[in-house]
């Protein structure tokens, strides 16, 4: 657990750091740019996410499977997983090129092109991140996504500051990516032992029937996500794309933690599901757990205190995203159970897709019907009922391939107990908002209270992951003082 806990704490940094345009760059650009040029910036981002999702089709995910399966050849792997990436990423967007052009640009927004360039660069010849997981080596993911962090926030915030101009930052993002490329080629050139690594017979088709349900399901889930946005820019303006994203500002945070943790599981995962399955679902029903001890008070948080953090980092201009930002709260404690890896590491990867589908119709008819009415708050609450959706049906297929019952499938029982050390937590922080309105100096005061009694009613209750977790990270700030 100690090992599990270590590898997790890093990799979240590192994740948090590869998502630091989306985290910090709003923070930054609402004030460098005017409110429809940062929904404008927002639609670019939009866009290039979700052809990035395509683009990939999951592939450079398969070798968290693939590397563990064939441990003596990493680098074949990965050669396979670039010539794959490459050529998927160059048909798919030569098609959007041409779909765009064919419906006179109603396609992908203002910047079709650039769009493209963008994730041709980003999708290919970024394997790191997945290949060092599977060799149980966090630390340079640490090191690469940091570095990566440095150079994107250094070159978008001094292009934003002295240039004030979305175009120029668009250009620049593409300029970095093009150099992270070409370092990252002549890194994989240097290191690549390929040719002295045994084959892998049938490879490609391997690598295929596991990437077309596991990327179909990351198209489903990127276009699930991402229907609100593409209906609010479409429906409402980019100006309202810009505080719906404001409102919403915690999801790479949230993403960032929960995969990390269910990305250093799943290797873990496949290991174990050959040799002893209850073991691997024993594995994985600590990682909710240990979700849960981390998301739910983020969950309480953001519900306390959107008003001060919206108004504080991004101006009174935003402040239509403060119910929108909590209602996402209810996203953030779906995102505690992830049903995704236990289906994972025994390759039953279609439930993945079907559930992004169901998704997918449950967020559309409920911008239907809300967002009209609603505006913004309704593209929320669509985001809210896809998530849920999904949710229940692969904790149905869990179930199912398994043969678990509900009852089974996870310590109840615990994740209760740390619901309940939530909710306790903030009752004094609502009594003192009834009477005193909250500035974010408070809300970062009572913040550190909620997690301190937080923090001590988990150990009254003798929670074990979160006395091993508390227990790691003391060692690690104790190491940290020596040093």
């Amino acid at each position: 657990m100690a090992g599990f806990a270590r590898k997790a704490i890093v990799l979240t940094i590192s994740r948090l750091a590869n998502y630091a345009l989306m985290i910090v760059s709003p923070v930054v650009l609402v004030r460098m740019l005017t409110k429809e040029d940062f929904g404008h910036y927002r639609n670019f981002l939009l866009y290039a996410s979700i052809l990035q999702a395509v683009a990939t089709f999951a592939i450079n995910d398969s070798l968290l499977y693939f590397i563990p399966t064939h441990p003596k050849s990493p680098w074949r792997l990965v050669r396979e997983t670039n010539v794959l990436t490459l050529g998927l990423s160059v048909a798919v967007l030569l098609v959007v090129l041409a779909a765009n052009a064919l419906s006179s640009g109603h396609l992908i927004g203002e910047y079709p092109l650039p769009v493209c360039i963008y994730v041709l660069l980003y999708a290919n010849i970024d394997f790191w991140e997945c290949y060092w997981l599977a060799e149980h080596r966090p630390n340079p993911v640490f090191a690469y996504t940091m570095a990566r962090l440095m150079t994107r926030m250094l070159v978008v915030t001094s292009v934003a500051i002295l240039t004030h101009d979305v175009w120029k930052i668009v250009l620049a993002l593409i300029a970095l990516e093009a150099v992270r490329m070409g370092m990252s080629i002549a890194a994989w050139g240097s290191f690549s032992q390929a040719a002295r690594e045994p084959k892998v017979e049938n490879i490609r088709r391997e690598q295929l029937r596991f990437c077309v349900p596991a990327g179909l399901a990351t198209i489903c889930y990127m276009i699930s996500r991402n229907l609100g946005n593409i209906a609010v820019t479409r429906y409402l303006g980019d100006a309202a794309l810009g505080v719906l994203t404001v409102g919403t500002f915690g999801e790479p945070i949230i993403m960032a933690l929960r995969n990390s943790i269910s990305t250093i599981v799943l290797p873990e995962l496949v290991r174990r599901s050959a040799q002893d399955a209850p073991g691997s679902l024993l594995l994985w029903q600590r990682a909710v757990v240990v979700n849960c001890i981390l998301l739910l008070p983020s969950a309480a948080l953001v519900a306390l205190f959107a008003e001060p953090l919206v108004l504080t980092a991004f101006k009174e201009a935003y402040a239509a995203a403060i119910p929108v930002m909590q209602i996402y709260a209810l996203v953030i404690v779906r995102s505690c159970f992830d049903f995704a890896p236990p289906l994972r590491a025994v390759n039953k990867t279609g439930p993945l897709m079907t559930s992004n589908f169901i998704a997918g119709i449950g967020s559309g008819v409920t911008l239907l019907l809300l967002l009209p009415v609603d505006g913004i708050v309704g593209a929320g609450w669509a985001l809210v009922v896809s998530n849920m959706l999904e949710a229940i049906y692969l904790a149905w297929s869990v179930k199912r391939h398994y043969k678990l019952t509900y009852a089974s499938m996870l310590p109840w029982n615990v994740v209760l107990h740390v619901a309940l050390c939530a909710g306790l937590s903030a009752l004094p922080i609502l009594a003192i908002e009834q009477y005193t309105q909250v500035n974010i100096i408070g809300a970062m005061l009572l913040g550190g209270v909620y997690v301190a009694v937080f923090a001590l009613l988990l150990l009254a209750l003798r929670v074990e992951e979160a006395i091993k977790l508390g227990r790691r990270i003391k060692f690690s700030v104790l190491s940290f003082a020596r040093s």
